[in-house]
This record gives structure tokens, C-alpha cells and sequence, in this order.
């Protein structure tokens, strides 16, 4: 980044107290870890190359994750860090001590830690009595039980996620200005992206552009959003949220989704015309889990039907546990059209005809907003926006 801002390897010495082979070594060590130029040299200095301007880019939202780290951290009371030279706000720091936080932070325990990263606990210890001594903050409280992150140590490790997560992105980029889009991208799906949605676009995805993985995630709501706030999660594609969970979040409506009841072939109220909710509410229902989106809709068209809301002893949202309870049994299931396309071509499962109305919800693609997407996110972005107004 120094030698791009300042045009010249001495310049850039200066400006980071470093030596002029120090830069140059620097720059010739990523450029043979990348396999390519990123500087341009000539008498006159050198110039960042496409690839060159790529990874400064990249380089450059990790600066500015650092810096919205600061200024969190002197928000919350640690003042002394405006002042304080900290070596991790300069970049000066290896970048070993940011995964052994996060490994402690996700799992707990120095041990745990070590074992993951397959380094010794000793290193562990060091890496994280390094950053609290450098930001003059205890990041984590230390007892029998294990290792607690501090308020302070969980905003570093959600902050250390990201930087991760966008210098994992720098080989995506820098072999992106070749033209040729590649790299992993993750996608969290809800079930009706994983049955409706994300196999037809992943197939088209496949075939247009060979050089991209598609990594799915599955789980619930709140999860994936945590997920995807740590960088670990690039598109995420479900039932709009209520407003409590989008801070942060870009959002981008997909797709209007058709909600419906279903049962098996043989039920009693199979092929019954014009049911009304106090016939369908007697039978026992699949029901999708507590605080998802579709459960609220469910019980919200009935409270205001009958009301009250639908029993039953399942709560899930597999499709596959779906498919086979209703077939063997009396349950019906409250899920989209889309899913079941397949089920009701060949008559196995039907869907029951009502005289009462059935809400419908709106599929959505979310993002975290300041989130800079590589060529491969925006062509798989492209493709799922293609699918969806097919499908929809």
C-alpha cells in the first residue's frame, strides 16, 4: 500500500520506518506468492500493475477494518488507544496472533485453539499477551473454566474475522482482472433456496464459470446473519427478517414465495374442496421451527382464522424429513410451492384446497452492507437473479 500511495520504494521506506530492501523484499515475496507483477519498475519509481491495483484495494478495506476497530474500541471507553501507537493499527503485526484470537474466541480455550491452528499452546498464549500488550487491553479473563473473551476481545475477534476473510479474497481478485471470474463463494440458504433456487443456479453457475466454488450453509436465521457479518458468509438468501436483524445489512427483494398447506395423497382431507381452518387445525401439523419466519406466518393465519394457532409434536425444516412424514402419515406441512413442485407432478403429496387465504413471503438476498464483493460473488449473484425470475 505504501509503495502505491507514495510511487517509490524510498519514499515508501520512509514512510513505514523501514528499510529500502525491506520493501523491496516485501514486494517481491508477494509477488511470488501470487505469481504475478504487481509493480511496474522504472527510473521514474513504479507504478502498481492491474493486479497490483487489486491487491491494494483489497489491502486497503483491511485498513479500514483496523480503523473502525479503533474508533469502536475508544467509543467504549478505552480513550488511551487514540493516543497509544499501536503496532496491530499499523499493520505491523503478524497476522498468526489475529487466527489464534479467533481460535481462542470461537472455541473457549487456549488448548482447543492450538489444536485447531496445530501450533503449541505456548504460542497461543503468546500471540494473544502480544495484542493485549500492544493495545494496552485485556481481551480475554482468564479462569479454570476456560478463556472469555471481554467486550473489547469480541469486537477484535468479530473485526480479525473479516481481515481474514478479505485477504482470503485476494487471490479471488487478483486472478478476477485476467477476466476470468474464480474462487469460493458462500452462499447461506434457507430451505426454500436450497430446494427451489440454489441447485438450478449452482448448475448454470457450474457451467459458465468453472473456475468458482460454491460453498453452501445451512442454519438457522440468526446464525447465518452472524456469519455473514464476520465475513464468513458472502450472500445469504431467505424470507425477508423483521427489521431487528437487518442492521448492517443490505437487503434486495428476490422473489415473491407462495405458502401453502400440503398432505399426502391418501389423507383424509386430500382432494376435499373449499376446507375451511377449523377442519384443516384438527390434524396434526409439521411445523417449521420456533422464530422462523414461516412459523409466524403460519400462526398468524390461523390465530386470525380460528383463533388459535396449529399443534403438533415436529418442528423442522428439512425437506427430506418433510417428504417422508407426510407420506406416512396424517400430518400436513406448511411450506412453498416450489418445494413440493416435484412431489406434486408425480401425486405423492397434494396440495389441499382452501377457502380460506394463506399468506405468502418475500425471498430476499442479503448482504453485509460495506461488504465489497470479488468478480466471483457478483457472477454468482448474476446467475441466482437469473434463476429466481425463472423460477418466481
Amino acid at each position: 500500500m505504501a509503495v502505491a500511495e507514495c510511487g517509490r520504494i524510498t519514499a515508501a521506506s520512509d514512510a513505514l520506518s523501514r528499510s529500502h530492501s525491506a520493501i523491496s523484499r516485501s514486494i517481491g515475496l508477494l509477488e511470488q506468492r501470487f505469481k504475478c507483477a504487481l509493480v511496474a519498475r522504472s527510473p521514474a519509481g513504479v507504478t502498481p500493475t492491474p493486479k497490483g491495483l487489486a491487491c491494494d484495494a483489497r489491502c486497503q478495506m483491511v485498513r479500514q477494518e483496523l480503523a473502525d476497530l479503533r474508533d469502536l474500541l475508544v467509543r467504549s471507553g478505552h480513550a488511551a488507544l487514540r493516543s497509544r501507537n499501536s503496532a496491530l493499527f499499523r499493520m505491523h503485526v503478524d497476522i498468526s496472533r489475529l487466527r489464534a484470537l479467533v481460535s481462542v474466541h470461537n472455541f473457549g480455550s487456549v488448548q482447543k485453539a492450538a489444536h485447531f491452528l496445530a501450533v503449541s499452546q505456548p504460542a497461543v498464549s503468546s500471540s494473544i499477551r502480544a495484542l493485549e500488550k500492544d493495545l494496552g487491553i485485556a481481551l480475554f479473563l482468564r479462569s479454570p473454566a476456560g478463556m472469555m473473551a471481554t467486550p473489547a476481545g469480541t469486537a477484535a475477534a468479530l473485526s480479525f474475522k473479516r481481515i481474514l476473510s478479505e485477504l482470503r479474497k485476494l487471490d479471488d481478485d487478483i486472478a478476477s482482472v485476467d477476466g476470468v471470474s474464480s474462487g469460493l463463494v458462500c452462499v447461506g440458504g434457507l430451505p426454500y433456496s436450497r430446494n427451489a433456487l440454489l441447485p438450478k443456479a449452482i448448475t448454470r453457475i457450474l457451467a459458465e464459470f468453472p473456475r468458482i466454488m460454491v460453498r453452501t450453509v445451512e442454519g438457522p436465521i440468526d446464525m447465518l446473519l452472524v456469519a455473514m457479518h464476520a465475513g464468513e458468509v458472502d450472500i445469504l438468501i431467505c424470507a425477508r427478517p423483521g427489521p431487528a436483524l437487518l442492521e448492517g445489512v443490505s437487503i434486495e427483494p428476490l422473489v415473491e414465495d407462495r405458502l401453502r398447506l400440503f398432505v399426502s395423497h391418501d389423507h383424509p382431507l386430500a382432494g376435499r374442496r373449499n376446507l375451511r381452518a377449523r377442519d384443516v387445525i384438527q390434524f396434526p401439523f409439521i411445523l417449521p421451527p420456533l422464530g422462523t419466519i414461516t412459523r409466524k406466518l403460519l400462526d398468524a393465519a390461523f390465530l386470525e382464522a380460528v383463533g388459535h394457532t396449529p399443534k403438533g409434536s415436529v418442528e423442522t425444516s428439512s425437506h427430506s424429513i418433510i417428504r417422508n412424514l407426510l407420506k406416512e402419515s396424517r400430518q400436513i406441512s406448511f411450506r412453498s410451492v416450489l418445494e413440493f413442485s416435484r412431489e406434486l407432478n408425480d401425486g405423492q403429496i397434494v396440495q389441499l384446497d382452501l377457502d380460506f387465504a394463506l399468506p405468502s413471503r418475500e425471498i430476499c438476498i442479503l448482504q453485509r452492507k460495506g461488504a465489497v464483493a470479488t468478480s466471483a460473488v457478483s457472477d454468482v449473484l448474476a446467475t441466482i437473479r437469473q434463476v429466481a425470475a425463472a423460477v418466481g
